[in-house]
Formats: structure tokens, C-alpha cells, sequence
């Protein structure tokens, strides 16, 4: 008899051994890290969000991102400002992180249709036509490049043409410039075998260091 009474006392200790105590304390999961980098983007750019945790069994990312590992990277292209935010989760409960990823509006310029050419009265290859700005912001200082190549591979570059739209003012929000850009190194078309620009402003407003905005194509 007192040896089962000790078998079903054992038996009562190990089981309270295999669970955990009730008074035990709680051992939340630790977000060591969550940032973006980079934090600040232009609309329509991407940046990375970063994470590492520790005691976590469970990781999500809200935003319609959801499960993901307890510690990695995910690439995200936000086209508004926007806090994203990191829950971690044991058996024990769960705890959040929040970073947030700031998207600038900016001042986009583009070609308002094909530039015309056409041959000054001095007889060079001229580009006239219009840069427009389709972004929400003002730019300014604006300046068109053609560059002018011998052969379809552009292998070799026999001249540039550069034009300021606007003389240097501002292009606001669905506006357009005009803009003359002239070959004074070339006298015959013929001679252009593949062309391409570059447009290259400042976005109006924007803190020094961010303002520079390009746009590039070619033709032919």
C-alpha cells in the first residue's frame, strides 16, 4: 500500500513538473530591432523594412504584409507616408514596434509629346518642344540635355544640346515649358544616327540634399 500511495505521489509531482507554474514569471518576446532604411523616399521609390527578435514563436507585419520570420527584411513601396508596425508573440502574450516610412511628393518632368527638329537659320540641328511637370510639386531650374551619337549603339558621342524650359523659372503642378536646344557642333541631321536626353530639375520646397529629381529617354 505505501508503495502505490508513493507511485501515485510521483506520478503528482511530475505532472505539476511538466506544466508550468502559474507564479512563474512571464517572459515576453523582445523586438531587438525594426527600422526602414532608408526611412525618408521619394513617391514611387521602395525602401527595405529590417527586423530581429528574440523568445518570439510568432511575427507580423501589419500593412498587408502579415506572417513573417522573427528576424529579416521585406521590400515595400509605400506611395504615401506610412507607420508600419511590428507584433511579436510567445506563449506568454505579445508586444508591438512601429516605424514609419515618410514618401515625398515630388515634382515629376517628362516630354510633352516628340520634340520637333527642325534647323536654325544658322544652320544646326535644333530640338524645340515642351517638358512637362506631371508631379504635384513645383519644380524649378530646370535644363534639358540631348546627346547626339554616330552610331545606333551609342558607342560615341559627337555632341550635346542643352536647353533651360521657362528660363530658369518655376513649373508648377500640370504645367509645361518650352525649351530650344541647339547641335552647334553638327551642321546636317544625317550625320545624328541615335539620340537621347536627360531632364533634371529641383523639386520646389524640398530640403537641400533632396531636391534633384531626373527623368532620361532616347530616340532615334
Amino acid at each position: 500500500m505505501k508503495i502505490k500511495k508513493f507511485l501515485a505521489f510521483s506520478a503528482i509531482v511530475l505532472s505539476f513538473a511538466a506544466c508550468k507554474s502559474p507564479f512563474a514569471p512571464k517572459i515576453l518576446p523582445t523586438i531587438i530591432s525594426f527600422y526602414a532604411i532608408p526611412s525618408t523616399i521619394d513617391k514611387g521609390e521602395s525602401t527595405t523594412l529590417y527586423w530581429s527578435t528574440s523568445k518570439a514563436t510568432t511575427v507580423s507585419i501589419d500593412q498587408g504584409i502579415g506572417s513573417v520570420s522573427t528576424s529579416g527584411d521585406w521590400s515595400v513601396s509605400p506611395t504615401a507616408t506610412t507607420t508600419y508596425t511590428l507584433t511579436a508573440g510567445n506563449e506568454d502574450g505579445t508586444v508591438n514596434k512601429s516605424t514609419t516610412v515618410t514618401v515625398k511628393e515630388v515634382a515629376v518632368l517628362v516630354l510633352d509629346g516628340e520634340p520637333v527638329k527642325r534647323m536654325t537659320s544658322y544652320g544646326c540641328p535644333q530640338f524645340m518642344g515642351y517638358v512637362k511637370n506631371t508631379g504635384p510639386v513645383t519644380a524649378y531650374n530646370a535644363m534639358i540635355q540631348f546627346r547626339a551619337y554616330s552610331d545606333v549603339n551609342r558607342m560615341t558621342i559627337i555632341d550635346t544640346a542643352s536647353g533651360f524650359p521657362a528660363d530658369l523659372g518655376d513649373i508648377g503642378p500640370g504645367q509645361r515649358a518650352y525649351f530650344e536646344a541647339t547641335f552647334f557642333k553638327l551642321n546636317s541631321w544625317d550625320q545624328i544616327k541615335f539620340w537621347d536626353y536627360q531632364i533634371t530639375w529641383l523639386n520646389k520646397n524640398m530640403p537641400p540634399g533632396m531636391q534633384r529629381g531626373i527623368t532620361v529617354g532616347w530616340g532615334r
